[in-house]
């Protein structure tokens, strides 16, 4: 059964939700009475539209396969999905509407580090267990929060897996170009220390709006700055302009982009594979290498799904991050006995341990994961993983 209202496709392939509160009881419902509903609030529209889209497309993926092999304990999941717009203040009101008027028994959410942090409040005073599928900065769960669980990669541990190669790709006096909100300083600060520590030299760092897609005066003034590699935190859109811009102007630097949004893929059709060539990016999901992936098995499932829907491959990166968010969740639910009460639950998400397809889900003592990161190089149109190991 699915019940939905102003629902929209989004060419091409996508089936995400692009308004308003739609419901989503995906899969075969027979033998199925109950449903336990799981809140979801994601950017839909404006900036990060796409990005949100996909997450939400990943998680009705993770439901669809679940509820079509009878639930858990005999229930059916049931999303319902808000637009946060990646807005502190829209993200709070519809984390409102999704606890008090939907009651939802879980939630997951809200892509942007800043948005997710406006949702705490309403968290915490009605004790919904909330995963965190995107966002990375470290206050989220530093110190640790009862009620929040990640499965997203923490700036630090991004940073931290860089360490061992990063100097040897080229990184020793580096500009940062990155969004001037919660997700750019705090993988900012992150990578700042890990380059200080490996005494390489951090030239500057310049924080953009995130609509910003001009960046000719900041790379302009890299030319000369003595800078040999830019680290930039942005997404697809953005990143794969800044690299035309940077190919246009002729600069040398070496270039890598974090957060994990930026898939290979997308970055070389939107930049173009003479921008793209040689550009290095972090990615927590590489499709194109499933047996890099902590979980073979579940990961070649997701992307045969991702396929089986004729869904975008510029999301399919984006979308994992919602179908762990969906199998984390569901094994809370399994090991609270089925149970919808939102306490249960939670207790139930402290004792996950399960293989995802982005990293080895069993929270530590801050409720983070320890997550799969690699580095990709954009060889010839292609992804390649870089060796990037502790030696």
């Amino acid at each position: 059964m699915k019940k939905l209202t102003n629902y929209m496709f989004k060419k091409p392939g996508m089936f995400a939700l692009m308004i308003v509160t739609v419901t989503f009881i995906l899969g075969s419902s027979v033998g199925l009475a109950e449903s336990i509903k799981v809140g979801a609030v994601l950017p839909l529209t404006g900036w990060g539209a796409a990005e949100g889209g996909y997450v939400l497309d990943g998680a009705k993926l993770a439901i669809e396969k679940i509820n079509s092999e009878g639930g858990i304990k005999g229930k059916k999941l049931e999303l319902l999905a808000e637009d946060g717009k990646n807005d502190p203040a829209e993200s709070l009101n519809a984390a409102q509407k999704l606890v008090n008027r939907d009651k939802v028994s879980v939630m997951f959410g809200a892509w942007l580090s800043t948005a997710t942090l406006a949702m705490i409040p309403v968290i915490e005073r009605n004790g919904v267990p909330l995963v965190v599928e995107t966002s990375g900065y470290d206050g989220i769960t530093h110190p640790v929060n009862k009620w929040i669980f990640r499965t997203s990669i923490l700036f630090s541990q991004e940073a931290a897996s860089v360490e061992a190669c990063i100097r040897e790709l080229g990184f020793n006096k580096v500009a940062f170009l990155a969004q001037d909100n919660d997700w750019g300083r705090g993988t900012v600060k992150e990578f700042s220390k890990v380059l200080k520590k490996l005494g390489a030299e951090v030239v500057s760092a310049e924080f953009l709006d995130a609509a910003t897609m001009d960046f000719y005066p900041q790379l302009t003034k890299l030319r000369n700055s003595g800078a040999d590699s830019i680290i930039v935190v942005n997404s697809t859109g953005p990143a794969a302009k800044l690299l035309q811009q940077c190919k246009e102007l002729g600069l040398p630097q070496k270039i890598m982009t974090t957060g994990g949004s930026t898939w290979t893929y997308t970055i070389d059709r939107l930049a173009g594979s003479e921008a793209a060539e040689g550009t290095y990016h972090l990615s927590f999901f590489p499709a194109f290498a499933p047996e890099k992936t902590p979980n073979p098995d579940q990961a070649k499932a997701y992307v045969a799904a991702w396929k089986k829907k004729k869904l975008t491959w510029d999301g399919v990166q984006e979308g994992s991050r919602g179908w762990d968010a969906i199998y984390t969740i569901a094994e809370g639910i399994k090991l609270a006995n089925g149970s919808s009460k939102r306490a249960n639950i939670r207790d139930g998400l402290e004792q996950v341990d399960i293989k995802g397809i982005t990293g080895h889900i069993k929270f530590d003592e801050y409720h983070d994961q320890n997550p799969n990161i690699v580095v990709v190089e954009i060889k010839g149109g292609e992804g390649v993983v870089v060796s990037c190991q502790k030696k």
